[in-house]
């Protein structure tokens, strides 16, 4: 090899590359400064590069011999880049993508260890370019060295020995390979960089969405601008609702240029004025990926320069745009499962069990003991203070509860049954919940339509109504129940008498019936 020119890093640089350990990193962010570096040489570039579809970025960590190394074949450096890259005060080129400071290499690999070496083959250029960086023997000038390679070579390899922060335990390294798959689960999602953990693929897997409740998939597409100090920031994204829960994964991963600033596993975004407590139902299950290129970040790049009540104006404007999502999030997974139940498809299928019985109930025959039968045309008419509801039925099976907001739920089904050759009673029947008022409440809107409202969230039967198989059962029940007392009714002697075996009997006719296979 060849010297093909020194590196001046003038006479302060023994002391600033000895500072570089003191900056407050995490591994993973360290790691993140030269996948940056490597990622962006990439898509800077890949148009040139025809002979690849893909960047492959392996970090590599050696425990025995305690050298890390992160190698790449992107588009590589020429010796200009690469004296940019050595020189302590930064470049003075590179002022967009994710490398944006110029300052990455040198601070994360003197973070890491005493002695750090950079070894970059331009992409078709046929010359490697080696520069070796050694705090103990570090002098004002760093030799960079060139040696002829075959063309087709290209990408750049950082060897860092003497570890100072060593990567040990398992816990540590499986930390490391989460948070750097959320970091760059973009550029590994879309198939355009392959990150390796020595030698293994690093993958994401996008999280769970709550779909089907209320009729929709709980995902929305986030596009806003708000202004602060007279200047405009964009927040675009997504926000959702995660299902099943999780405390580590929810919350927002903050992206600039499609690369996360915060988040990850346990890291994720919650700020109290969205998420409240650490154990809330929304701390559980709200979460998003929200882009937010106009944002300053520090010099790391693992967060945002922000407080000077930037990070107050994003959080109030972002809460206005998610205002029905976080009540969503708020909502237990037992309510949620508990409304599920009473859906419109459930109400359909119950719809149609009841109906296989209630279609064939033959008309029933009067008897000598259930008194006058009304043989005329004429419907009866019902006064007013037959028109009763059974508000006050069973109301000895629970403590009564009238501050409760009742609510319908699922979707009206429709019944009709013969009562006699000329008449046919109409019942509309729907569930209700979140109340104690009634088991069942009944209202005679006309002489041959009821509607029908039963209580499927009654304490007595609560702990049987997520089964549909119960449902059914209570609703020919409660249909049995009503047409037997219209029918007592319609079979009276006389005006607000009713025989009292009248409705026993006609229950008992109507159960059978409901109860045939």
């Amino acid at each position: 090899m060849n010297e093909a020119r020194k590196v001046n890093i003038q006479s302060t640089a023994g002391t600033m590359h000895h500072m570089f350990g003191r900056i407050s990193y995490r591994p993973w962010y360290a790691i993140a400064e030269f996948v940056d570096n490597s990622s962006q040489s990439y898509f800077s570039n890949k148009d040139k590069m025809t002979d690849i579809d893909h960047v492959t970025i392996d970090v590599c960590y050696e425990k025995n011999e305690d050298i890390l190394t992160v190698t790449d074949n992107a588009y590589g450096m020429s010796i200009d880049e690469l004296v940019e890259a050595l020189y302590v005060e930064g470049g003075n080129h590179i002022k967009v993508g994710r490398n944006e400071f110029g300052a990455g290499l040198k601070t994360a690999a003197g973070w890491f260890g005493e002695k750090w070496s950079v070894s970059t083959v331009q992409y078709g250029s046929g010359k490697r370019y080696i520069a070796v960086v050694d705090k103990e023997n570090l002098e004002n000038e760093v030799p960079i060295y060139e040696e002829d390679v075959e063309k087709e070579l290209h990408g750049t390899v950082i060897k860092i020995e003497k570890i100072t922060k060593k990567l040990t335990g398992s816990k540590t390294i499986a930390k490391i390979k989460d948070l750097l798959a959320s970091m760059y689960r973009r550029d590994i999602n879309s198939g355009n960089v392959d990150l390796r953990y020595n030698g293994d693929s690093i993958t994401f897997e996008g999280y769970p969405i709550l779909s089907s409740f209320r009729g929709r998939d709980w995902k929305k597409e986030i596009d806003y601008t708000f202004n602060f100090n007279d200047k405009n920031y964009h927040v675009t994204g997504f926000v959702a609702i995660m299902d099943p829960g999780s405390f580590p994964k929810a919350g927002f991963a903050l992206f600039r240029r499609d690369r996360v600033i915060i988040g990850g596993s346990g890291m994720n975004y919650k700020p109290n004025e969205i998420f409240g407590q650490d154990q809330s139902q929304i701390s559980l299950k709200l979460f998003g990926e929200l882009n937010m290129d106009d944002f300053p970040v520090n010099q790391a790049k693992d967060g945002f320069v922000w407080d000077d009540g930037l990070e107050e104006e994003f959080i109030n404007t972002l809460k206005n745009n998610i205002q029905e999502y976080i009540k969503i999030a708020d909502i237990s997974k037992k309510d949620r499962t508990r409304e599920e139940m009473y859906s419109k498809d459930s109400s359909t299928r119950v719809q149609d069990e009841v109906n296989k019985n209630v279609t064939f109930i033959e008309v029933p025959k009067p008897t000598s003991e259930e008194g006058h039968v009304n043989d005329s045309n004429e419907p009866e008419e019902i006064k007013e203070e037959e028109q009763v509801t059974l508000d006050e039925f069973l109301e000895d099976f629970h403590e009564r509860n009238d501050s409760d907001e009742e609510k319908i739920v699922g979707s009206t089904r429709y019944y009709k049954i013969p009562l006699n050759e000329v008449r046919t009673l109409s019942l509309e029947v729907d569930w209700s919940i979140h109340h104690n008022k009634y088991w069942i409440n009944v209202e005679h809107v006309s002489v041959d339509l009821i509607k029908l409202i039963v209580n499927i969230d009654h304490p007595f039967f609560r702990p049987y109504s997520n089964q549909e198989d119960f449902k059914i059962v209570l609703e020919k029940f409660v249909i049995s129940f009503v047409v037997a007392e219209v029918m007592a009714k319609m079979t009276s002697e006389q005006d607000g008498y009713i025989y009292y075996k009248a409705i026993r009997d006609k229950m008992n006719e109507y159960l059978k019936k409901m109860g045939e296979e």
